[in-house]
């Protein structure tokens, strides 16, 4: 799988010069010469990482960065600079740029992070909501500790207001959530955000009975899993939809129903038992 690159600086030189190398490397590598230029490419193509200049003349890096995080908030923006712009850097920082280099950089280096940055796809962003604090807990510091960020509500209604406000990989939800339950939650996010790869949901037994599961089963992209519940077979879960989810990014022009084909096996594509 090609990691696809945006190149933005507006030193031409610097641009071709850096674009030989990566490509050598093995990357897929398109070029911008200003701010402006990467957003509108980032609004028509799919990458995977961005280089960028932090102090460009016109929209500068930590603009760009915002324009683009607005269209692909899950984009890795790596920064690079030659000036001591300790402001835009710590500006850039705070709004979500994967790491600041500094100008001239090593090569190495650079592939270092680039190669970070890729390991880091494979994480995602989950709405964990669930009604029992302690378990809630749990789960948690279990998707944590495997690289995932986690947000957590307790109810339905303050899942749905999260997802107002963030942009969601996977949605872990119980079954039984007060105010508005995880099927009604899971229709309302997946419609508002379609780069929601998967809803897991949880329930007992007796809540997954025969009658749920069918339910459960008419909903596309849900997956169901029984409590008491395997951590484990979660992880592996969680971590091959992330997994599915880096590719996707990669597989550019396809409709989101033609790259169900590239999903590892194990996703389904409906509810299951577990």
């Amino acid at each position: 799988m090609t990691l696809r690159i945006l190149l933005v600086d507006d030193n031409e030189d610097f641009l071709d010069s850096t674009k030989d190398v990566l490509e050598d490397e093995g990357f897929d590598v398109t070029t911008a010469s200003s701010g402006e230029e990467a957003v509108r490419k980032v609004e028509t193509q799919d990458f995977d990482v961005v280089l960028m200049d932090i102090k460009m003349p016109g929209m500068n890096g930590v603009e760009s960065l915002i324009e683009m995080k607005k269209r692909s908030p899950r984009i890795r923006v790596i920064m690079c600079t030659a000036y001591i712009v300790d402001d835009l850097i710590r500006q850039a920082l705070e709004e979500g740029a994967y790491a600041v280099l500094n100008k001239p950089f090593e090569m190495d280096a650079l592939l270092r992070t680039i190669e970070g940055s890729k390991q880091d796809l494979k994480s995602g962003l989950i709405l964990l909501a669930v009604r029992d604090r302690g378990f809630c807990a749990r789960l948690s510091e279990v998707l944590s500790a495997a690289g995932h960020k986690i947000l957590i509500a307790y109810d339905g209604l303050n899942a749905i207001q999260l997802a107002e406000t963030h942009s969601f990989d996977i949605l872990l939800l119980e079954r039984e959530l007060p105010v508005i339950d995880a099927i009604e939650i899971h229709r309302r996010v997946s419609g508002r955000q379609p780069a929601v790869l998967a809803t897991i949901v949880l329930g007992t037994a007796q809540v997954m009975d025969a009658a749920a599961h069918q339910e459960l089963k008419k909903e596309h992209g849900l997956i169901s899993m029984t409590k008491p519940l395997d951590e484990a077979r979660l992880l592996e879960l969680v971590g091959n939809i992330c997994a599915a989810k880096g590719l996707e990014s990669i597989e550019s022009g396809d409709s989101k129903h033609e790259r169900q084909e590239h999903l590892p096996k194990d996703i389904p594509d409906k509810a299951t038992t577990g």
